[in-house]
């Protein structure tokens, strides 16, 4: 029998009874939909995370001091310290954080000014809007210069470039004018409501505009080289302040990397239980194509015998009803596909995943057609002329 032949009578079984084709279409798209809803939200949130995680800019280690009552303290020479020490520490900078607001015309903003040096574009990852970070002789002379977010300056002057103006800040009560020499992506949003509330925005400033290099330094960041695994560093770091005496009180290593890296593999595992959930419908459906094509079967019995009796093989009848359980899945999988698609768009405002991915779940629900229609196929092929006929 024909390609074509074997083709057009799989069509005409779905066309004889339409009220349970159009169920078990429906059944499919059901499932389909459900599959493609839940996996464009689950990476739709995914891809969120990771743009907070970027914009955040969070990487690496940061050491700080508990139980901290006089003696050595962290300070910017500590962290030049632990850079030359330690070969696996690629560059260290200490940190040194003040509140305070940001007034230019009649905008004003409250803001957490962060004291850095040359090493914060090696140190943290930022996304440089405009301008450009501090350089070396910047840090080093405490020149007014600052970094803002681009949150900040829209609220400030409208726009997001505006390198060059002029800012008033307002730290411990004493004003002073600086220069913006950049502007990064806001990274306070990625942190919350309540962090964001309090200073929605992040400044950075020399850090000798902020404290003297003995003053102490409330972290040091500490970027690890390539080759260097971050949880020996952060032993290598908490040992080596420790056993030398370099300070006093209980030394602290936090792996931002590994934080990250968890936060990351928590919304892995979310969307993929997600996707798991929406598969489990999908295999509810295809029990119902399943049943659908037994009856199918059972229906179609003597058409089967006389078939066999006219010289149809037995792998014809096999690959007829593989074809229509797999035509009634690709109709149930475009119908659920298009459904899913409309609901992601105009309900959530959220773009639908790419064609990759709708064509990825149109060969699983063709495939699942298959794998739905085997059983049925396989005891309709299997039915001898004579019987088939008698029945």
């Amino acid at each position: 029998m024909r390609a074509a032949d074997q083709l057009r009578l799989a069509a005409s079984g779905l066309r004889q009874n339409p009220v349970r084709t159009l169920l078990c279409a429906l059944s499919v798209a059901v499932g389909t939909g459900a599959l493609m809803l839940i996996a464009a939200l689950g990476l739709y949130g995914q891809a969120q995370v990771e743009t907070s995680l970027r914009t955040l800019g969070v990487s690496g280690l940061t050491v700080y001091l508990d139980d901290h009552k006089g003696g050595n303290t962290i300070s910017s020479g500590t962290a030049d310290e632990i850079e030359k020490a330690l070969p696996q520490v690629a560059r260290a900078m200490a940190i040194k954080a003040k509140t305070g607001s940001v007034r230019a015309g009649h905008g004003n903003a409250n803001a957490v000014f962060l004291g850095v040096d040359e090493k914060l574009g090696e140190v943290m990852q930022l996304e440089l809007v405009a301008g450009s970070l501090l350089s070396e002789r910047q840090a080093a002379f405490g020149e007014n210069a600052v970094i803002i977010d681009d949150g900040l300056a829209r609220s400030l002057y409208g726009r997001d470039n505006i390198v060059g103006r002029q800012v008033r800040l307002r730290i411990e009560g004493r004003d002073a004018y600086y220069t913006v020499q950049g502007v990064v992506k806001a990274q306070t949003g990625a942190l919350g409501g309540t962090l964001s509330a309090f200073a929605p925005h992040l400044v950075y400033l020399p850090y000798a505009c902020l404290a003297t290099p003995e003053d102490t330094a409330d972290q040091v960041f500490v970027k690890c080289t390539a080759d260097a695994a971050p949880g020996t560093v952060s032993t290598q770091v908490e040992r080596y302040l420790t056993d030398r005496k370099q300070v006093s009180g209980t030394v602290r290593v936090q792996n931002m990397t590994g934080m990250v890296d968890t936060v990351r593999s928590l919304t892995g595992l979310v969307t993929a239980l997600f996707i798991a959930v929406g598969g489990i419908t999908l295999c509810v459906a295809l029990i119902g194509v399943t049943c659908s094509m037994l009856a199918a079967a059972h229906e179609k019995t003597e058409e089967i015998g006389v078939f066999l009796a006219l010289g149809a093989q037995r792998g014809d009848i096999l690959r007829i009803f593989l074809i229509q359980s797999v035509l009634l899945c690709l109709l149930g999988g475009l119908c659920g596909l298009g459904l899913a698609a409309g609901l992601l768009y105009f309900g959530a405002s959220i773009l639908p995943p790419g064609l990759p991915l709708c064509a990825a779940l149109l060969l699983l629900s063709a495939g699942c057609g298959a794998l739905a229609g085997l059983l049925p196929a396989v005891r309709a092929a299997r039915l001898s002329p004579v019987d088939a006929m008698r029945k």
